[in-house]
């Protein structure tokens, strides 16, 4: 099956639970006989090019799959994203390109990469101190209507 029609399947099935409702990988794999292999081929369809077209974000947000507009989940989700991704960029320098030391000289595409991923983890330090000082997002409630009971509405 193509990867755009599952990715369209698995964001109705996601949407069909609700907004901010998680939906465990194993169900969406499994109401749609999805591979592993194809379902993260559909999450990456989704990112790249549903959740631009519906204006609502795709999280992988605490061990399932939402669909949302939440600032502050999808805030959260991006932080944890962005820790995982400084992470393996460090893991680049200190388990690829750091132990060749001064040998990474001589290698003109090595040293562009080292000074370019500690220029990238630099840049996250600021992100992550900025964020750190900023409020956390909040949603506002929407106004809440009161029902009129039976009894209350006869008496207007």
């Amino acid at each position: 099956m193509a990867t755009q029609h599952l990715a369209e399947l698995a964001w109705q099935l996601i949407s069909e639970a609700g907004e901010d409702t998680l939906v465990h990988r194993e169900e969406i794999t499994a109401r749609l006989h999805a591979t592993d292999s194809q379902f993260e081929r559909l999450k990456g369809y989704i990112r790249d090019h549903v959740t631009m077209e519906r204006g609502k974000a795709f999280l992988a947000w605490r061990g399932g799959y939402m669909i949302t507009t939440d600032p502050a989940k999808i805030a959260e989700s991006a932080g944890l994203r962005m820790r995982r991704i400084d992470t393996e960029l460090r893991r680049v320098l200190s388990g690829a390109i750091n132990p060749l030391g001064d040998d990474v000289a001589h290698y003109e595409v090595l040293a562009m990469f080292q000074d370019e991923i500690a220029h990238m983890t630099r840049t996250y330090e600021r992100m992550r101190k900025a964020a750190l000082t900023m409020p956390q997002p909040v949603r506002q409630p929407a106004a809440r209507r009161r029902r009129r009971t039976p009894a209350a509405a006869s008496k207007t």
